[in-house]
């Protein structure tokens, strides 16, 4: 009996000896280990990146409608440019068509806080202004939002920056600090656009969550403009904001 349990006890001690030396699963168990930690940084950094370039996506768009807006209109070379409804709709299919990406058009769930309820809101919203001074000669330097046009489905979207009836004698339209103005008889290009973010994951790999983004740009009126009103002899449907 004895010597069986010496003879155990040998085994065992040879055993653990082997154990003790054995590394060949080490590289597997660090790698799992590890895997958690490596998927988070991963993908969260995957999540900023795209963060990131929607950014500036959504900045490009707004950049490009402005001075789309501010080169639009029929020439001539014996009268001031005229712009036309038709114009102005132009200027939105190529931002629609910029923002494929980034599904512009597209739509995502919102939950109601009064009924609870998820609903389809739409993704963005583009506003197009033209800002004027109140009057040429300007003495005072003040201006007006002469008229504005939107596109887009998120509807629910107002503009930051005012409307035509609120927009009728200020130092400039935009933020602080960098308000556009207009030029004497001339005109500037006003763009906003409201875009809803959605990260790819929403499983918690990374602080991105769902966010709405604002951009704004804009352009002065390169031509000669003529600014008494929007034409509309083709009768297309008005880009309106209602």
């Amino acid at each position: 009996m004895i010597k069986k349990i010496k003879s155990s006890a040998h085994r065992f001690s040879t055993v653990m000896k082997r154990l003790r030396h054995e590394n060949s699963g080490l590289a597997m168990v660090e790698f799992a280990v590890s895997l958690p930690f490596f998927m988070t940084l991963s993908i969260g950094g995957v999540e900023i990146a795209n963060y990131g370039q929607t950014i500036m996506q959504v900045n490009q768009i707004a950049l490009h409608a402005a001075d789309n807006g501010s080169r639009m209109g029929a020439s001539s070379a014996l009268a001031a440019k005229q712009i036309s409804e038709i114009d102005i709709n132009d200027v939105f299919t190529g931002a629609r068509h910029e923002g494929r990406g980034i599904v512009l058009e597209g739509f995502y769930p919102w939950t109601d806080p009064g009924t609870g309820k998820i609903v389809s809101r739409g993704n963005a919203r583009i506003f197009l202004s033209s800002v004027e001074p109140v009057a040429n000669p300007n003495p005072t330097n003040k201006y007006k939002m002469a008229w504005q046009r939107c596109s887009g489905p998120g509807t629910h979207y107002q503009p930051t920056y005012g409307k035509p009836a609120t927009v009728t004698n200020v130092n400039g339209v935009g933020p602080t600090g960098r308000q556009t103005i207009a030029p004497p008889n001339g005109a500037s290009m006003f763009a906003e656009v409201h875009y809803h973010y959605r990260p790819m994951l929403l499983s918690g790999f990374s602080d991105m969550t769902e966010r709405d983004l604002i951009a704004i740009a804009s352009m002065v009126v390169r031509d000669q403009r003529d600014l008494t009103q929007i034409y509309n002899s083709d009768g297309v449907t008005v880009s309106g904001c209602s």
